[in-house]
């Protein structure tokens, strides 16, 4: 039997979420409780298989409710359960902690299959989010590329006047900077990209999505 934590502030959310759950025959609601400190003191007592929980919540949100239960050392699988589907939430909350993330629109046999997953170690989330939040991850990893060969703005804009196919003078002219000073600066990206020459550092750069 799988066992599951409700924490939400509305009796009537609860009590939906309660009765759609309890229509399986594998789960069973060990406990409620209506925020975040409530959630943990519930979590520590009783243990429970998975914690639904909502978003937002008096006191502490439910991505910071699940900052500490991990913090805690509590094992409960944890699903964020809202009807707020901004990527900065979602992020936020599976960078906390959380196992899944899903939308209150969820249907019934979604959410209880979505639970049996969590508890099998497999993250869920609702299928409209998917997209969005595969979308976010790819701009954070171009951003940590970024960073790692440490262009500077400057740079990478030389990289994409150079992929246009403007000379040195040509870029120079667009920067307000100088023919020799563009090609000194060209120098250090090539070292930066490990690029032999200027074809290669745009393709790199290009393949690499720093332009």
């Amino acid at each position: 039997m799988i066992s599951v934590l409700l924490v939400d502030d509305h009796p009537v959310v609860v009590e939906g979420v309660r009765r759609v759950l309890e229509t399986s025959e594998d789960i069973s609601v060990a406990g409620v409780a209506h925020d975040a400190s409530g959630a943990i003191e519930q979590a520590k007592l009783l243990k429970p298989d998975v914690i639904l929980l909502d978003l937002r919540m008096p006191g502490a949100s439910g991505v910071q409710a699940t900052r500490r239960l991990r913090e805690q050392d509590v094992r409960s699988a944890v699903i964020i359960l809202t009807s707020y589907g901004d990527q900065a939430y979602v992020r936020q909350a599976l960078e906390a902690g959380a196992d899944g993330y899903l939308l209150k629109s969820t249907p019934p046999d979604q959410l209880i299959s979505a639970i049996r997953s969590a508890v099998r170690g497999r993250r869920q989330l609702s299928p409209e989010l998917l997209d969005a939040v595969l979308e976010d991850f790819k701009g954070l990893a171009r951003e940590q590329t970024r960073r790692d060969a440490d262009l500077s703005d400057e740079d990478r804009e030389i990289l994409k006047l150079a992929a246009q196919g403007l000379t040195n003078r040509e870029i120079g002219r667009e920067l307000g900077r100088s023919e020799i000073a563009i090609k000194k600066r060209l120098q250090v990206i090539f070292a930066k990209l490990g690029a032999i020459d200027r074809a290669h550092a745009v393709a790199e750069s290009i393949r690499r999505g720093l332009i």
